[in-house]
């Protein structure tokens, strides 16, 4: 059983390089998501007039 498994010994800076390239990217689209919901938020509270305070 253990022979069919690949040896990721020589691979592991690839492997930590795709991981780390994949935070990245859902990181940072984990944060422009939030940006742009709370820009919306804010557009939306102007168009209905709100003067409160929008959380």
């Amino acid at each position: 059983m253990m022979d069919l498994l690949p040896d990721f010994g020589k691979n592991a800076a690839y492997i930590w390089a795709c991981y780390g390239i994949g935070l990245v990217l859902i990181g940072g689209t984990v944060i422009g998501v939030l940006v742009k919901a709370r820009s919306a938020k804010q557009s939306l509270a102007r168009l209905k007039g709100d003067d409160g305070d929008v959380t």
